[in-house]
């Protein structure tokens, strides 16, 4: 288990308090914490007093009781719990000590520079999904579920796979342009997984013979589908009840569904020395043409 992993396990075990981090240098701990308002992660720390917000992130300085101790940390933390992993990836970069712990010490030195390159990246990478991005995911969430699987649209979750099984994941990318078949991968992290992975590649167009998000949002309701966890999951995603844009309709055209297996062209830590990035590289995106590559229909 690598230290992004741990982070992943701890934050879905961790109901409260803190727990130290096993795959770190003693001489540079961390430590993930849980309360009833944020998890994250927290570093010992002694320099100047901080608290910066952006979207549902803050770092901020205070102290923690750990063992009986009381000290001051450093803490990156989050307060939507949903988020978590794909913020586990930021907090793994945030704990990483680095080579001579030149990472650790390059962000107790001066946190407010390190929040700045993040926020920045957040900031071009978090945006509200258009509408046909949204059906297409519904569709593939509701042909899974009509063919037996337990699935979970886990899209809001920023960057993890848009939805989940027991065996299996699953990338949605979709495009209302008439030709070609490129789709853009945004982070290391997004054709990765530890289970089976499959991209899902549809292709719509406007069509007032097509169907909509609350369309979709009916048809998943019939399938068992929880009503309230799917509109709280909207909700997230920029598309609240009664906005008229979820009338809008889209006709899915093509549908192609591809394995992510070593023959499938991505970038992830597996195609770098010692399957780890680099330090210092904290977003890789990258655009494949699809067409060429092996496929199925569905």
């Amino acid at each position: 288990m690598n230290l992004l992993e741990e982070i992943r396990e701890y934050f879905a075990s961790v109901k409260w308090g803190a727990r130290e981090l096993k795959n770190l240098p003693p001489e540079y701990p961390a430590y993930v914490v849980r309360t009833a308002n944020e998890y994250g992660v927290a570093i010992p720390y002694s320099g100047n007093a901080i608290s910066e917000k952006f979207a549902n992130c803050q770092i901020h300085n205070r102290i923690i009781s750990i063992d009986g101790k009381e000290n001051m940390f450093l803490i990156l933390s989050c307060n939507q719990y949903s988020l978590r992993y794909e913020f586990a990836a930021v907090c793994a970069q945030f704990a990483e000590a680095g080579e001579n712990g030149e990472n650790r010490k390059s962000i107790v030195s001066n946190p407010s520079a390190w929040w700045e390159q993040w926020k920045t990246l957040l900031g071009n990478t978090v945006s509200v999904k258009k509408p046909y991005n949204i059906i297409a995911e519904m569709y593939v969430l509701e042909y899974l579920i009509r063919n037996g699987k337990k699935a979970v649209w886990t899209s809001l979750n920023l960057g993890s796979n848009d939805i989940e099984t027991e065996e299996e994941s699953y990338e949605v990318k979709s495009t209302i342009k008439r030709y070609g078949a490129t789709v853009t991968v945004s982070g290391q992290y997004q054709l990765y997984s530890t289970k089976k992975l499959y991209l899902v590649f549809c292709r719509l167009e406007k069509s007032v013979t097509g169907v909509s998000i609350n369309d979709m949002k009916n048809k998943l309701i019939e399938t068992g589908y929880c009503e309230d966890l799917l509109e709280q999951q909207l909700g997230s995603l920029g598309y609240e009840f009664g906005m008229s844009i979820r009338n809008e309709k889209y006709k899915i055209i093509e549908k192609r569904k591809y394995l992510v297996d070593q023959y499938f062209p991505q970038i992830t830590p597996l195609a770098f020395k010692g399957d780890k990035i680099p330090n210092n590289i904290i977003q890789i995106t990258y655009t494949i043409d699809l067409d060429g590559l092996e496929y199925t229909s569905f």
